[in-house]
Parts: C-alpha cells; structure tokens; sequence
C-alpha cells in the first residue's frame, strides 16, 4: 500500500477516520493525503475574499483537523477540494491513484437521527472503484491488529481475501476467514464428514489458502447464522481491528456496485469495514 486518501470535515466521525487512517499509514508506511471538499459562495464573491476563505480552509484542515496524523507520526499532506464532497472525494482518490480511500461514516452535515451512514459515505460506498474504508465515530484501534474477512467462495470474496493478503503482512495481522450460511436443512452432527459444516469447513480453508501460502497466521471460521449478523457479531468476538468483504458476493442483484450484504455490514458494523470492489 502507497498511498492512503482520507476525507474529514472536523466532525466526531471524521476525526475517528482520520486517527484510524493516519495508524494504518504508519504500519504499512504509506503516504496520507488528508481532504476536505470546500465550497465557494453560491454568489459571486470578490477575488480577494475567495482567496482568503480558501486560505482559511487550508490552515484549518492543517493546523486543527491534521493534528491526529502528526501525533502518531504519519507522513501526510493536505489537499482542499472545491466542490461536492460526495464527487471530489472520489475524483480525487483516482487522480491520487489511491490504494485506500477513508471516511468516517457521518459527517458534520448528518441530521442527529440519520441512519448511521451520512449521505457522503452512502454515495461513495456504491460509486467507489477502488476500496474504500468506512470508519464509526466510536471505533478504538485494536492491537495487536486481526482482520475478519468474509468469504463466500464468490470472485468478490476472493478478491477481498487478496487485499488482505497484501495488507496484512506490513500490520503483522493475522487474519481470520469467516464464512456465514444459513442451511436449509442439517440432518447430520457437524463433526460428521458428510455434513454442511465439514464442507462449508473445506471450503473456506480453500478460499483461505493465498494467506497461508503468504506466511499469514491464519484460522477459519463458520457460522451457521444470517451473513450480516454473523460478520458483524464475528467481528466483536474475534476481537477485529477491521471488517473487510467484497463489494459483491454470490447472491443479490446482479448489475449492482454494493451487494446487499455488504451495504447491511456498513450499516450495523460497529467496527471499520473495508469494501473491496472488483479487480479492474
């Protein structure tokens, strides 16, 4: 990982983000490009005042929002981006070449009873094409750090095993693989070799191999329950420092960006959760 693009408006959720963006940038020695989207007056405005509420933008988001990156030692830059934060943050992630793009998952523009994503993560999470990390205000930095990454044996899922392959070994991680299925029937104890689990079992020590063969500490796990509960509960007991799935799994609509499951996850993870789209 080269290089880590994290948005924040100086809210609760947006410094949350950028805390977990700048320990992140350190152990995978990435560079941080911290942005905040910044729009002019709707009226014309005289050339002098716009240059001075731009330079304003620019001393806060240094001086005031960056102070999370310079405490742990990140190497960052600022970037001000004029315009709607729902398009410039991603247009800026792909002039950035970004590896990771991170928001909070509200800003200071959500209403107090919104759902628990704002509006901008909402949009970004079904427009992104690179992976995208949604951080809760209330998310605390687990060390030593464990991934919990889905798998469904779906090209999404694979794709979100090999992120993890090339992130963990810069963090030390270890990653634990999760599979969640609800059978429709199980007529045979687990430990029976004929049974859904022992399959299921098999399966995702397959899916998991890449990271064995990387030198990843690396352990599976099934859970016979609904895929999103299962992750997002999985999470908290494994104690995870970061959820990741594929944008896509198996099920769902076809021709969608954001699968059902993953937009579930986003929505009642109480921990980060990174969203890994399709290689391109």
């Amino acid at each position: 990982m080269e290089r880590i693009l994290v948005g924040t408006d100086g809210s609760v959720s947006a410094e949350a983000a950028l805390r977990w963006a700048a320990h992140l940038a350190v152990g995978t020695g990435a560079e941080l490009v911290v942005a905040r989207a910044w729009v002019p007056m709707q009226a014309e405005e005289p050339p002098d005042l716009y240059e001075e509420r731009r330079r304003e933008a620019d001393r806060v988001l240094d001086e005031e929002w960056c102070e999370a990156a310079r405490s742990v030692g990140a190497r960052y830059r600022t970037a001000v981006l004029e315009g709607d934060p729902r398009e410039v943050l991603l247009d800026a992630a792909g002039r950035e070449d970004a590896d990771l793009l991170i928001v909070g998952a509200r800003g200071a523009g959500s209403h107090p009873h919104a759902l628990h994503l704002g509006s901008v993560t909402h949009h970004v999470a079904h427009h992104t094409t690179r992976p995208l990390a949604m951080v809760p205000a209330a998310s605390r930095r687990v060390s030593p750090p464990r991934i919990l990454v889905g798998a469904d044996g779906s090209p999404g899922s694979a794709q979100a095993i090999e992120w993890c392959r090339n992130v963990a070994p810069a963090l030390d991680a270890e990653v634990v693989v999760a599979h969640a299925e609800r059978p429709v029937a199980e007529w045979v104890a687990h430990d029976d070799p004929k049974s859904w689990y022992q399959q299921a079992l098999q399966d995702c020590t397959e899916w998991a191999a890449p990271l064995r063969e990387a030198g990843i500490a690396t352990h599976v796990v099934i859970l016979q329950e609904d895929p999103v509960k299962a992750l997002t509960d999985a999470g908290v007991r494994e104690q995870a420092s970061m959820l990741v799935v594929g944008t896509r799994g198996l099920g769902g609509v076809f021709g969608l960006r954001l699968g059902s499951t993953a937009l579930k996850v986003l929505h009642h993870s109480g921990l980060p959760v990174v969203l890994v789209p399709p290689a391109t």
